[in-house]
């Protein structure tokens, strides 16, 4: 059983609900701290011998388009993860719809083919007052094949959604939905397949729950982002939840997806979806 192996390409500060700190109007401020995290996550993935999928934040691959290439030179695929990192629920379809297409049209120009897969900023395509499904059927419209946007968890997603891969029936045809790893508790699915629960939930459970999984034919979708690979955080005073979600353990990040990458095999979305 191979599981699936992601990867959010997006730089330190693209973080949600922190405008009032950090508007998108000061990003071109900020030091680009991504191409050195990326070397070291391509080069930890070639030592592995494994092949990922990259969700690229549209902004990122403009301002840095040597990322892409890096990236298609060993064999990644790339996806979507939108061009301005701001939430689906809090777009109308219309601003969504730009947001998808400037992404897209700019790399798949950059790479030279086609993109199946989109990632939404913070799992943001959800039910309930938040509802954004209606975002399912514009990535089906204009091709895309998958989606990884609706975690399982209470927080932020749904928290009654599937916990595996499954697909999703839109107005212009189906489309495969792949959710983040999470693992069960009296407290309701905890999310251990990447950034604060890989790093802080103990190993063991990350390890028996991914063998549980595939035990039931079933891969195991683990993500990281290139900032958890950085040995220096730029200051921002950000609130507690949000300092704890971006940097609790996260000297652990390299240490716990080296142990995972030992312990079991990995590919990228297409090559799961498409064999």
């Amino acid at each position: 059983m191979k599981n699936i192996l992601t990867v959010d390409v997006e730089d330190w500060y693209h973080i949600c609900d922190i405008e009032h700190i950090l508007p998108p109007s000061r990003w071109d401020q900020c030091e680009s701290r991504i191409l050195g995290n990326m070397e070291k996550i391509l080069t930890l993935f070639s030592h592995f011998k494994v092949q990922a999928t990259f969700f690229i934040l549209g902004y990122i691959a403009e301002r840095t388009p040597e990322i892409v290439k890096m990236i298609c030179s060993e064999g990644h695929e790339i996806a979507s993860h939108g061009y301005g990192h701001v939430q689906v629920y809090k777009q109308t379809e219309e601003e969504f719809l730009q947001d998808l297409l400037r992404s897209k049209i700019l790399m798949e120009g950059m790479m030279g083919e086609k993109m199946i897969g989109y990632r939404a900023p913070e799992w943001s395509i959800c039910s309930g007052k938040k509802n954004s499904y209606w975002a399912l059927d514009l990535l089906a419209q204009h091709g895309f094949l998958y989606d990884s946007s609706i975690a399982p968890l209470r927080f932020i997603g749904i928290p009654r959604a599937p916990t595996i891969p499954y697909p999703l029936t839109t107005s212009y045809g189906e489309i495969k939905e792949f959710p983040p790893l999470v693992m069960r508790s009296p407290l309701g699915n905890l999310p251990i397949g990447g950034g604060w629960g890989l790093r802080i939930f103990p190993y063991r459970r990350i390890r028996n729950t991914i063998d549980r999984l595939n035990r039931l034919g079933h891969p195991a979708i683990i993500f990281c982002h290139p900032s958890e690979f950085d040995s220096f955080s730029p200051p921002l005073t950000l609130p507690w939840i949000k300092r704890f979600v971006c940097y609790g353990k996260i000297r652990t990040t390299e240490e716990r997806l080296i142990r995972l990458l030992s312990d079991f095999e990995f590919t990228m979305m297409r090559r799961a979806l498409l064999g």
